[in-house]
């Protein structure tokens, strides 16, 4: 394995044998496959070109979402169209057209290849790592022994929760009560035990380092945790008068062990040893006698206390005393088989099925065929993201294209942005693949950040010698684009620095406080910015051309949603506006969710008080606690309000949901009631100067009111 990196050119790059190219962010990794596409395409590249031209079928991209993958279908379709112009016309402005234009001696026909080639762009192989995998077994069906239709399934977890209920009815239900208790600790039922193990039961099945033996059962576990806390239990009830004596004559650190605290942790110690084994719960006050917590509270020129029932409590803490390991070991093998049985009786395939079939069929009897077979279909292959392949997906391209004559295999990657460990990416995974292939190159150009960004951050990463925790993945300084020269930002005609560490004052402080304190700090400091670049003194600045900056042209970068919620209310303090770009809230957890329900709610039963005063408590309505607790004291409104609703209903049965909304919004923008209490005068009836005419005589809004039907009044 070498630690270097050759600077890529996209254009003598050689298209033969297996090369990894590492891009870190902005650097142009789109940019680049695209280039070697055109170069596949036109076999270009003199001495460094694939030996023949390869067609879009014949030219494999494999990405990790279906977003990435239309992606890089488009900018590979827009690319091939502008190359084809560029032929047509045999001119171009852009560098890499240029380049490629160079080597191509018929530009006529080589048009007429783009021009193929972008109307089977639609036929392309550009493919997640499953539809690569769907595709293969289909095509050769014989070689994977997919001789039949399976239906594709993108949702197991139905199969799974199925399969750990029988699970937990199999192994919990028959428990004795006290290993039930233990049980019920870790877990309240198969839910909770489904979302401990949920992520393994995914992909390929993790390899346990140290299983539980086959034939232990949790009786027997169970029986040997209680002997061993019951013989240590013993050993202190025998042993602990001689502890005092022991603690007294040692070289103890007193001001760290000092004897008001040891009182009260024999107590409990003791306490504790005199109660009956119900748990595996052993007193925290235990750790205090055991051996090593002695020695770290011992001066360093005195003599450190020992006594057998020190090492005996140390060896019982070292011990995990627990079921947990046996049950995930048990659980994940038997609910994989389970959901496993589940599909082959209903004739289903799952996403991670087709990895699985797929490596299982290239390692088979029949695996050197089938590996041949989509060779000669895929000659070149490119795997983007390729930092985000776990072993699985690994073992597949490595066993169709390692060491393989007349084949090209493109590993181009960052495991700087490797984010997928949640799905079972492994970056020892492509640590491996870095040391199985010897030709490494890098973009190390970036051309999004200014110039003093990217200095920056090759300053701050340059400081430790392994920053990515492994020497296996080393930091590659990059150089800054010449486009992006220009690219400054000042205030009062003084360069920002591009980056700028806060530090919170004061010695040690909660996560809590930290984050509120650099919430407020962060906000204040955009604050400041926009106050500038409203006076035309806070100015980024693109080559000569300045523009004050706005609130759009400043992101904030968050870890999480708590982070993020902290910045948008330290913002809204300051009457500055946010947009968080990550949002999943639902919809149904709007206000305006909540009032619709409750109004749905009314129309359904509108014979049910409560669910029709929170319908009128809604903003639709737009009354308030005395109007609708006038209602309520006025018997013929409310059975009026009642028979309205009712009408409603019915429309709802006829003619369907939306009718009815339109009906009830027709209503409210005519508001059936109407609210006098504007008029209420000494407010117990005494003046007469809120009388108002109605269709049932005249009526005192104080007494009688001040909510009225409007279809009452008289104007």
């Amino acid at each position: 394995m070498t630690d270097t990196a050759e600077s890529l050119d996209p254009l003598r790059l050689p298209l033969i044998g297996e090369r990894l190219i590492e891009a870190s962010a902005g650097t142009g990794k789109t940019f680049t496959i695209a280039a070697l596409y055109l170069r596949l395409l036109l076999g270009l590249g003199g001495e460094a070109a694939y030996p023949r031209a390869i067609s879009v079928e014949e030219l494999l991209v494999v990405t990790f979402t279906e977003a990435a993958t239309e992606e890089l279908r488009g900018r590979i379709r827009s690319n091939i169209h502008e190359l084809r112009i560029a032929c047509l016309r045999e001119s171009t402005d852009n560098p890499l057209y240029a380049g490629l234009l160079a080597e191509i001696d018929d530009k006529a026909q080589a048009a007429q290849t783009l021009l193929l080639a972008e109307r089977q762009m639609d036929e392309a192989a550009v493919f997640t790592i499953h539809g690569f995998c769907q595709r293969m077994l289909s095509l050769n069906a014989f070689e994977s022994g997919m001789l039949f239709e399976l239906q594709l399934i993108e949702d197991e977890s139905r199969l799974r929760y199925q399969a750990c209920a029988d699970f937990w009815r199999r192994h919990c239900y028959p428990l004795p009560r006290e290993i039930a208790a233990v049980i019920h600790e870790a877990w309240k039922g198969p839910r909770d035990l489904l979302k401990s193990i949920d992520r393994w039961l995914q992909g390929e099945a993790p390899q346990l380092k140290s299983p539980p033996p086959a034939e232990e059962t949790l009786a027997e576990r169970h029986q040997q945790i209680i002997e061993r806390i019951n013989a240590l239990k013993q050993q202190w009830l025998e042993q602990a008068s001689e502890i005092e004596a022991v603690l007294e004559t040692s070289g103890l650190d007193r001001r760290k062990f000092n004897r008001g605290n040891q009182g009260k942790w024999l107590e409990k110690v003791t306490a504790w040893a005199q109660e009956e084994t119900l748990s595996y719960q052993l007193p925290d006050a235990l750790e205090k006698f055991s051996q090593p917590f002695l020695l770290e509270r011992t001066k360093a020129d005195g003599a450190p206390p020992v006594h057998p029932l020190f090492s005996a409590i140390e060896a019982l803490l070292a011990t995990p005393l627990t079921l947990t390991d046996l049950v995930i070991a048990r659980a994940m093998v038997e609910i994989r088989e389970a959901v496993a049985r589940e599909k082959r009786r209903r004739g289903e395939l799952g996403f991670d099925d087709m990895l699985s079939r797929l490596d299982d069929a290239l390692r088979g009897e029949s695996g050197e065929a089938l590996a041949s077979a989509i060779r000669q279909r895929f000659p070149v292959a490119m795997i983007d993201e390729f930092q985000d392949t776990d072993p699985q997906q690994y073992r597949i391209f490595r066993r169709i294209w390692r060491r393989q004559a007349d084949t090209a295999l493109l590993l181009i990657g960052d495991p700087k942005q490797a984010i997928y460990a949640f799905r079972g990416a492994d970056i020892f995974t492509y640590m491996k693949a870095r040391g199985d292939v010897t030709a490494h190159y890098t973009l190390d150009t970036n051309w999004r950040s200014a110039p003093g960004m990217v200095d920056s951050v090759n300053r701050l990463f340059s400081l430790s010698d392994n920053p990515f925790m492994f020497r296996e993945i080393p930091f590659l300084p990059v150089k800054s684009a010449e486009k992006n020269q220009g690219l400054r930002f000042t205030v009062d005609d003084t360069a920002v620095p591009a980056m700028n560490i806060w530090l919170m004052p004061g010695e040690a402080v909660g996560a809590g406080d930290y984050q509120t304190f650099m919430a407020q700090l962060c906000a204040a400091q955009i604050r400041d910015w926009l106050s500038a670049g409203q006076q035309g003194k806070a100015l980024l600045w693109r080559g000569e051309k300045a523009e004050p900056v706005r609130a759009s042209d400043i992101t904030v970068l968050v870890r999480n949603r708590q982070e993020a919620s902290l910045i948008r209310d330290a913002l809204q303090l300051l009457s500055i506006p946010s947009v968080y770009l990550s949002n999943r809230d639902s919809v149904f957890e709007t206000p305006e969710a909540q009032e619709l329900l409750w109004l749905l709610q009314a129309v359904l039963a509108p014979e049910r008080e409560n669910t029709l005063r929170s319908a009128l408590a809604t903003s639709m309505f737009g009354l308030n606690a005395q109007d609708i607790e006038n209602l309520n004291q006025n018997e013929r409104a409310w059975d009026e309000l009642v028979e309205e609703f009712s009408g409603y209903r019915q429309v709802w049965r006829q003619r369907g949901v939306m009718p009815m909304l339109r009906a009830l919004c027709a209503r409210t923008e005519k508001p059936g009631f109407l609210s006098l209490e504007a008029r209420m005068g000494c407010g117990f009836g005494a003046c007469m100067g809120c009388t108002i005419e109605t269709a049932h005589g005249p009526k005192r809004v104080c007494k009688e009111g001040p909510v009225f039907r409007k279809e009452e009044l008289i104007w």
